[in-house]
């Protein structure tokens, strides 16, 4: 490929991955109003007009799951998840096999969720929510949807800080 090839391909990903990370900020904003407003309503309704709203609980529920696996995507994608770098920091020599290493066994891990929560999701789909009137493949949805977003951060960290970067270096995911 020509640098001008890879130029272009690096800006693509870079694009989308910023194109990515604004659309799971509006999201997760979305979901978080979205599980106040019905926890709030299920209150309201249980201590108010004791008569409890038999739908909430497993809404909420839904939406927790929604939130946590897109949240985990966009801490991937901005460096805030959690992680040991107690070996990368003791051993400066290895930093960039270390880096490499890491890098492909989280997105090892990330394809290996997104594959069994697709096949999970393909599953669900024959069933349906206990007390709503859904199938079961929405909520299971979350797990590869969370998992595909965080791969594709994964490998828009790399493209942006090189095949030896680690997860946990700081690199502007805006840059």
């Amino acid at each position: 490929m020509t640098t001008k090839r890879l130029q272009a391909v690096r800006g693509a990903v870079l694009r989308a991955d910023r194109l990515l990370g604004r659309a799971e900020e509006m999201l997760l904003a979305a979901l978080v109003t979205a599980i106040t407003c019905v926890t709030f309503a299920q209150v309201i309704a249980r201590y108010v007009f004791e008569s409890p709203l038999i739908w909430s609980e497993e809404v909420a529920r839904y939406l927790f799951v929604w939130i946590v696996l897109i949240g985990a995507a966009a801490a991937v994608r901005s460096n805030e998840h959690f992680g040991l770098d107690m070996l990368r920091r003791y051993m400066a020599p290895l930093r960039l096999l270390l880096g490499l290493v890491t890098m492909l066994v989280v997105g090892g891990f990330l394809g290996l969720l997104f594959y069994t929560g697709t096949v999970e999701t393909m599953q669900a789909s024959t069933q349906f929510s206990a007390g709503l009137p859904i199938r079961m493949h929405w909520p299971y949805l979350a797990l590869p949807v969370g998992a595909g977003l965080a791969l594709l951060h994964v490998i828009a960290h790399w493209v942006r800080a090189g095949a030896g970067a680690h997860p946990l270096d700081a690199v502007d995911a805006d840059a």
